[in-house]
């Protein structure tokens, strides 16, 4: 046996290569006795007192050896939940019903038969039957079929009339009738085919032998019944609310009409195989609610089918509200993996990147590679390949939207933007995707806009894209570092957010255009500003009469920086402002600031030291500390701390609050008594006056408000 087929094996069955190796000689008589194909089952729908029946040519058969070895491995080893022989029976049954509904399409007089799945439980047996209407099973049938593993008579069935009837044929390996095993100590097929006149019954405790008997009139023209005895720690598939649970999660999308104990259950069709013109608004209504469990409207769907490069069918829905927005918990992966309408994988976590973990719905792929007991697949490479398709059909669907509905998609977009900004920060591979679906706050307009805009927007030869990180739009105006752009006609993108700097730093540019803090290096962005500033002169609110001789800049700066040492260490006279008297610079980026204030919410003193303090000569303020200090130092370095922590709080720089509050008190109190003196001043001087005027013999008050006469 070839390395080839011993990896073969061991990937259907679950087992290691090292398992088989050390196995090899067993295995090789297993290998060439049992790896053919078994015919699907379908169960028929009639009821039936199996101990009534009347058994004829009776015939006790043994399993061969390697077959009840492998039988062994698939009933105890092959799958990891009990409740999967459900859905594999189911899809057993689905088959069985498919491939009639094939044969009658072939006669001149086409049956339209009622097609069904039927599963009865039974507490007090301890049982579980499951029934259809199918095609049903010969005796040979039974004999060969039953007595092979992997024999899948859904493949040979494709085989024998054509690729055309394998559009809805869900079996691939033909094991699927044995997980029946896995919860019964014993299980019997009756089983009738409409190529004979009687039915047969085929019954085994999967020990080693099989019986195979001639039942006559079953009760039912064709189809097939299996009756499963459960093992006692598995009653709880005889529960009916139980058996249901499991269909709703496995097989709830199968095309037949599925009950259990008479009660219709499987209502909710799989509305995703079907072109996306035949389905209702209601239908999809209908759908999202039953995926999502809620009624709230999503914000817009993606329905669509693909053959290349892989088959795929899906519906995806792109929600209006989110629980992260509300500080709930992390949205969790809401797209689960079929093939061709049965569960693969539930919230399939490999669909699509962790950032599109919003999206709910399905996606049906007819091509993957699944492991035997179909709980997996198997190609890494190919789920690889079907993420890419997924996620970038997504993304171009969203643009889609952006363009067809702007206005409802700038409403969608600010619930949902740390989504799309959290795959630009972490997927190199689809930033040019993401960043046509992020939109903008921008000094130009009042509606968001997309960066495609923007740059349409930009002067001719302008090579970079400025942004400037603000608390809130009505702070722009004020800002001292957007001052050198007016009247420059250059655009300025507003963020409010700090992570928008982090990623404008982690991704750099956009189609060449670097991203540039307005707060950064004046001599990089001045460029710009001279190039493009009108001739036209910018009012400010500086005068003549309030400029700084030129002979007091440099001892003024000594003193500015001797004064708020170490928080300040440089001071330079700025060539940026024009109506802001000064502001801060830190060596960190504000992108860096806030993330150390994220990591080191108790040490943040290091970012509020070290700083560069850029000073406007010019401004009226500047000039007035720099003659108060002249008179009364004290004061002026009071005002000037406070200059410096406004500039602090505006460049987004911590600072001290308590320092903060205690110094504008301290300011206040000083205007306070200021005014209290100067209005008793003026108050004595007003009665002085008014004393000299008294005639005398009058009554009047003296300044301490005692009468007296003139």
């Amino acid at each position: 046996m070839n390395i080839n087929t011993v990896v073969k094996l061991a990937r259907l069955t679950g087992h290691s290569l090292r398992t088989f190796q050390s196995q090899k000689k067993g295995y090789q008589r297993l290998l060439a006795t049992s790896l053919n194909n078994i015919s699907r089952f379908s169960f028929c729908a009639t009821k039936i007192n199996v101990e009534q029946l009347k058994k004829q040519d009776v015939e006790q058969m043994a399993f061969k050896t390697e077959t009840k070895k492998l039988l062994d491995i698939v009933a105890k080893s092959l799958y990891t939940d009990k409740e999967v022989f459900l859905r594999e029976l189911l899809s057993n049954a689905s088959d069985a019903i498919e491939k009639q509904r094939f044969l009658n399409s072939q006669k001149d007089n086409n049956d339209d038969d009622d097609f069904k799945i039927q599963v009865e439980c039974n507490t007090n047996k301890r049982q579980i039957i499951i029934s259809d209407n199918g095609v049903g099973f010969t005796r040979d049938q039974l004999i060969n079929d039953l007595g092979t593993i992997a024999r899948s008579g859904s493949q040979q069935f494709v085989k024998e009339v054509g690729k055309g009837s394998a559009d809805n044929i869900i079996g691939q390996f033909g094991v699927g009738f044995y997980s029946s095993f896995i919860v019964g100590d014993s299980v019997q097929v009756i089983s009738k085919s409409e190529k004979e006149s009687q039915a047969h019954m085929w019954q085994s405790d999967g020990n080693g032998e099989f019986e195979i008997s001639t039942v006559g009139d079953c009760g039912f023209k064709r189809g097939t019944r299996i009756i499963i005895h459960l093992r006692p720690e598995c009653q709880e598939f005889s529960k009916a609310e139980d058996v249901k649970k499991i269909i709703q999660k496995y097989s709830n999308f199968i095309n037949f009409p599925i009950s259990v104990n008479g009660e219709r259950f499987n209502l909710v069709q799989a509305i995703w195989t079907r072109s996306k013109f035949s389905v209702t608004e209601e239908e999809y209504v209908k759908f999202w609610e039953y995926i999502s469990n809620q009624k709230m409207k999503y914000f817009a769907k993606l329905h669509y089918e693909v053959d290349v490069p892989l088959n795929i069918k899906s519906l995806l829905y792109i929600p209006a509200a989110h629980a992260e927005k509300m500080g709930f918990s992390q949205e969790q992966m809401a797209v689960s993996l079929y093939c061709k309408k049965v569960l693969i994988k539930a919230n399939c976590q490999e669909l699509l990147p962790n950032w599109l973990r919003f999206v709910k719905g399905v996606v049906d792929c007819e091509d993957l590679p699944l492991n035997i007991s179909r709980e997996n697949y198997q190609d890494s490479s190919l789920i690889q390949k079907l993420k890419q398709v997924v996620t970038k059909r997504v993304l171009k669907f969203l643009d889609e939207e952006a363009n067809k509905n702007p206005a409802e998609y700038n409403k969608w977009f600010q619930d949902f933007q740390f989504f799309i900004k959290e795959g630009l920060a972490m997927d190199v591979d689809y930033q040019e995707q993401l960043f046509k679906l992020c939109r903008f706050n921008v000094d130009y307009s009042k509606d968001l806009v997309s960066l495609e805009d923007y740059v349409s927007k930009m002067k001719p030869g302008q090579q970079k894209i400025y942004y400037a990180l603000l608390p809130n739009r009505e702070s722009a105006d004020s800002s001292p570092f957007i001052e050198p752009f007016k009247g420059t006609g250059i655009p300025i993108i507003y963020t409010f957010i700090n992570i928008d700097e982090m990623i404008y730093q982690t991704v750099g540019s956009y189609k060449g255009f670097q991203f540039v803090n307005v707060e950064g290096d004046f001599n990089e962005i001045s460029q710009d500003i001279k190039k493009f500033k009108k001739d036209t002169k910018t009012e400010t609110k500086s005068d003549t009469q309030s400029k700084m001789d030129s002979d007091e800049i440099t001892p003024f700066c000594l003193w500015v920086k001797n004064e708020l040492q170490p928080i300040v260490t440089k001071v330079v006279v700025s060539e940026r402002l024009t109506n802001s008297p000064a502001i801060v610079q830190s060596q960190m980026s504000s992108a860096m600031r806030q993330m150390v204030m994220m990591m080191e919410q108790n040490n943040v003193g290091d970012i509020s030291k070290n700083l560069t303090m850029e000073i406007n000569p010019n401004h009226e303020l500047i000039y007035k500390i720099n003659e108060v200090r002249k008179q009364d130092q004290q004061t002026a370095s009071l005002i000037l701390r406070q200059l410096c922590d406004n500039c602090m709080v505006t460049a987004g720089i911590p600072t001290d609050p308590k320092r903060f509050n205690d110094r504008i008190q301290n300011m206040m109190s000083k205007i306070l008594d200021n005014i209290i003196t100067s209005k008793d001043s003026n108050a004595f001087a007003s009665r002085s006056q008014a004393d000299s005027k008294v005639e005398e013999g009058t009554v009047y008050l003296d300044e301490n408000g005692n009468p007296k006469i003139k």
